[in-house]
């Protein structure tokens, strides 16, 4: 029995001997699978993982150009950053891709609202869109912002179409929303516009009558005499005259009112003249004599110390009376009499960097005279330096000697003033300024 169960095992055996072969193959193969493994080429899909080429990714930013996903949140700040400048929307996207109105507060938080108006296509237009969006009454920036560009546009239209449909449009524009400007419509910006609005406005009496209105009580006279000239302009001479009046009251000078080219049809009227002539300057009584040894010891004292600095000096010869006065009429100035007694000792004079003018430049067109003209007269030039007479060059371009006869760039009594750049430094009298002038000069000399 043992013998027998043991030949099938042999028997058995050799089916697995048989089937051994292939397992031993199958080791062979096995052990030849280190090629098939192939690991050192597995780990060469770093060509695979190569994702700094793939994060190179700006590349396809590149939408833009196409451009087609108007609605595409991620693509609408990139348009807008990419246009320089920026024009004025009338709407911008939530950030669902919908079209929103813009509030006040989005107007007001942008970085230069009145660049962006001004430089909108149609600034009017934009202007209008601002102020659409503002409901109720203005903040103090948004009045800033809407009166601001207002008389900035107003500057150009006036010169290229007085009285034209644009200009209509924005005064209406901006007058139909001045109640809601509360305390800013009195404010400095107001006023600029509302000067720039009369000097535009042309032959349009309801709207200068709408203007008129709003003016504050107490506005400057650079304001009123705007208001003087735009009924000028519409030939208006009651409300004209009236104007008129306020404007002297206010210190606007007489001699603005005959050279101003608005009010040309009325050079000769008479009511006209007789109001500008009782605001003229007030004349000084005629006294050389008891000044004449305070000027000329200061004039000496000046000229000798100057010589030894090595400085030059040049005096002219003095000129008569008469020949003062008949000047000061074709000016119609009044000088002071210490001034009339250097005119009186030299006509005119150069000294260091100084230059004092002398009877010619009242009476012609000089070149120090319209020097001179364009200081007093300029667009940037300080209330109340149209009043005063020019004396002295005083060495930078907007440095001058200056005879204040109404006191208001003084601040006080009429006397004599030096202006450097913006600051006003009043002087007690001619002699006193020709001290000073030596004083510099010996200063900026180093041997004082």
């Amino acid at each position: 029995m043992a013998g027998k169960r043991k030949k099938p095992s042999v028997k058995r055996t050799k089916p697995k001997a048989k089937a051994g072969k292939p397992v031993a193959k199958a080791k062979a193969k096995a052990k030849a699978k280190p090629k098939a493994k192939a690991k050192p080429k597995a780990k060469a899909k770093p060509k695979a993982k190569a994702k700094p080429k793939a994060k190179a990714k700006p590349a396809k930013r590149a939408r833009p150009k196409s451009r087609a996903r108007v609605h595409d949140t991620e693509v609408v700040p990139a348009i807008i950053d990419d246009a320089v400048p920026t024009p004025v929307a009338d709407d911008t996207f939530s950030s669902t891709g919908r079209r929103r109105a813009m509030t006040a507060r989005d107007w007001s938080t942008r970085s230069s609202p009145v660049v962006e108006i001004l430089d909108d296509p149609h600034p009017i237009g934009a202007l209008r869109r601002f102020l659409d969006s503002i409901k109720g009454p203005a903040t103090e920036q948004q009045a800033q912002i809407a009166l601001g560009s207002a008389q900035l546009m107003l500057l150009p239209i006036a010169r290229e179409s007085r009285g034209g449909p644009e200009v209509k449009e924005l005064v209406d524009l901006v007058l139909e929303r001045w109640i809601d400007f509360g305390t800013m419509s009195m404010g400095f910006h107001a006023q600029e516009f509302l000067r720039n609005a009369f000097a535009a406005v042309g032959v349009d009496r309801p709207r200068i009558a709408r203007l008129e209105a709003a003016v504050p009580p107490g506005a400057a006279s650079e304001l009123l005499f705007q208001v003087a000239g735009a009924h000028a302009v519409a030939r208006d001479k009651v409300a004209m005259l009236r104007a008129v009046e306020d404007a002297l009251g206010a210190g606007a000078a007489p001699a603005d009112f005959r050279r101003d080219h608005d009010f040309a049809p009325y050079a000769n009227d008479p009511d006209l003249a007789v109001l500008l002539a009782r605001a003229d300057l007030p004349t000084i009584p005629v006294d050389v004599d008891s000044y004449l040894p305070a000027v000329r010891n200061a004039l000496e004292t000046l000229v000798s110390s100057l010589a030894e600095l090595g400085e030059s000096v040049e005096l002219r010869p003095p000129v008569r009376l008469d020949t003062i006065l008949d000047a000061e009429r074709a000016a119609r100035i009044s000088l002071p009499n210490d001034y009339r007694a250097l005119l009186a000792t030299t006509n005119g004079m150069r000294v260091w960097d100084r230059e004092f003018l002398a009877t010619g430049d009242f009476r012609e067109p000089t070149a120090l005279a319209m020097r001179a003209h364009r200081y007093l007269h300029g667009e940037l030039a300080a209330a109340g330096l149209s009043d005063c007479v020019p004396l002295a060059s005083w060495g930078g371009p907007n440095d001058w000697l200056l005879y204040d006869p109404r006191g208001r760039v003084r601040r006080g009594d009429p006397g004599y003033v030096v202006m450097l750049d913006t600051d006003e430094i009043p002087v007690a009298d001619l002699a006193a300024a020709l001290v000073w002038l030596e004083a510099l000069a010996r200063d900026e000399r180093g041997t004082n």
